[in-house]
């Protein structure tokens, strides 16, 4: 264990994950700050949630994959424009004219962090192990227009088949079966992250579990996280690449879900940011260290459809109609974030022949109708021939979502009769698992662009999609999601209609509740600069960030 660190730590909370065309921006903001640095180029920065794992295969939340961003880079990374650009790669690669071959030649002064070399062969063993079914990697799919990756995921194939060539140790070649028009945004994701064969296999379970089971080769290694525990760090990276661009030498992070904890510790000058919610956005409304960002983030209750209640359409449509969203961001969020009447963000993906944007061209579903509820309702329990029905509500035990979790509780209680919901709010790490067990009726959940293009948060209601934790299944809706990927793939204009008919379908059916688009009001030292944020992918980079003194 290196020293005890001197003071708290800083988090960052969230932007969303990064992509092509995201809306990249960074933080040179710059007031009087009633927060203090520890003094040199140090940050204790908070965070929201725990860390869940490390193993970028694995992987499935944003806050880890916020973290594992600094301290591993793929082959491109997403500068401040939200455009993917070279990382590992030494310059921009070779795309074949059909849209089907890309080729990459690796710098060749990149090395993990036991010294060996970043080689073309870490990312050929990282990607089948990507889409081997032994791994179980819930992200898997985004590797479906790679050569044979359909095949050797259904278990028709060997890993080993995969389209992804190691020419040499310097130089990667990538066959896809179709014109991927996201393909390099997903190269700058931490799913395609490389690995180091030896390391991964030395390790077997234990890889990525703890800081001492993973290696770096990017900015900063991350240090002092035991698996399990509310604190970690990052610190700078002496054998990175572009070492010498990189200012900050540590990064203190610990995990803080009170808000008014930790708006106290900025205040003390104990930390360099703060979450706020709530009140606390009222009344710190005026505060010049206030700073807002907007994500590419939907949060939105997901049915158990193997419940034989939930399976009733009716019944999810009279869930939903209850549920003020305009109160709910309003008086019991309050920290920016907007209501939401689809699947979709707004200002996220536009149509390609018009231009309007997605959330606005969709429009609105399941908009707050207690009289219409009431009557699905009884429709619902005559169809089902029951009078009370108990319903469990799974979601993330930090303030925010405790609050979201009893509001909507109350609003199905209270207008719904005879129906009753049981809260359990757990740590995000043991959501994520409770829902991947199905052990949940409601799920309070959300889900943040990986990369901009509609089939990201469409993909996720696949009937066989790992993310499908509801187990929704429609045959109309997988077959225009088949067509928006193999007869319209390059047709924009007809695949934006699948994509929107499809949507239309899931609101209508009820699939899910929509419930607000993700804002984030945070405190935050305006002596912290160079921040990088963005509203799509990997929400946030510190690697060419300082503190000004």
């Amino acid at each position: 264990m290196r020293r005890l660190r001197s003071s708290f730590i800083l988090a960052t909370t969230a932007i969303i994950l990064a992509a092509c065309g995201g809306d990249g921006a960074t933080d040179d903001s710059a007031t009087n700050s009633t927060s203090e640095s520890t003094g040199g180029q140090v940050v204790n920065y908070t965070a929201p949630t725990e860390l869940a794992t490390l193993d970028t295969t694995l992987m499935t939340d944003i806050n880890s994959s916020n973290y594992i961003s600094h301290a591993i880079e793929g082959l491109l990374k997403i500068d401040a424009d939200g455009k993917p650009v070279p990382a590992i790669a030494a310059e921009a690669g070779t795309i074949a004219e059909d849209g089907l071959t890309y080729t990459y030649k690796l710098r060749d002064d990149a090395v993990w962090s036991n010294g060996e070399p970043v080689t073309a062969n870490d990312f050929v063993f990282a990607w089948q192990r990507l889409v081997d079914p032994e791994a179980g990697a819930s992200y898997a799919y985004l590797a479906e227009t790679i050569k044979n990756a359909n095949e050797i995921m259904a278990g028709e194939m060997d890993p080993a088949e995969l389209g992804v060539t190691a020419v040499s140790d310097t130089e990667i070649k990538i066959e896809l079966t179709q014109p991927t028009p996201y393909f390099e945004s997903l190269l700058a994701f931490s799913a395609f992250f490389p690995q180091n064969e030896a390391f991964v296999t030395e390790k077997g379970d234990k890889y990525g579990t703890s800081s001492e089971n993973i290696l770096a080769n990017g900015p900063f290694t991350i240090e002092n996280w035991d698996g399990t525990g509310l604190t970690w760090d990052l610190v700078k990276n002496e054998d990175y690449y572009a070492a010498d661009e990189v200012q900050l030498e540590e990064v203190n992070v610990q995990v803080i879900k009170e808000t008014s904890t930790v708006v106290n510790l900025f205040q003390q000058g104990s930390v360099d940011n703060a979450q706020v919610t709530g009140e606390l956005v009222k009344q710190l409304a005026t505060d010049p260290n206030v700073v807002v960002q907007k994500k590419a983030r939907t949060a939105y209750i997901e049915f158990n459809h193997d419940n034989v209640y939930l399976q009733n359409a009716k019944l999810r449509a009279a869930i939903g109609l209850v549920i003020n969203r305009d109160e709910l961001v309003d008086s019991v969020i309050g920290d920016g974030s907007t209501a939401i009447g689809g699947f979709l963000p707004a200002d996220f993906v536009s149509n390609p022949t018009t231009g309007e944007d997605f959330a606005a061209e969709a429009g609105s579903y399941l908009d707050y109708d207690l009289e219409q509820a009431k009557t699905l309702l009884a429709e619902a329990k005559a169809e089902l021939g029951v009078e009370e029905i108990t319903f469990s509500l799974v979601g993330d035990d930090d303030e925010k979502n405790k609050k979201i979790s009893q509001y909507i509780q109350g609003q199905i209680q209270n207008n719904l009769e005879g129906i009753t919901v049981e809260l359990r709010n757990v740590p995000k790490k043991n959501r994520l698992e409770l829902a991947n067990q199905d052990e949940f009726d409601l799920l309070q959940t959300g889900w943040g662009a990986d990369f901009a293009d509609a089939i990201n948060y469409m993909d996720l209601l696949y009937s066989t999609s790992a993310y499908n934790e509801g187990q929704y299944a429609n045959a109309a809706f997988d077959a225009l999601i088949d067509s928006s990927k193999t007869t319209n793939a390059n047709d924009p204009e007809a695949r934006w209609a699948d994509l929107m008919a499809a949507h239309k379908l899931i609101m209508e059916d009820a699939a899910i509740i929509p419930l607000y688009q993700e804002a984030e009001t945070q405190l935050r030292n305006p002596n912290l600069k160079g921040i990088i944020f963005n509203s799509v992918g990997n929400e946030f980079d510190l690697s060419r960030a300082y503190i000004e003194e």
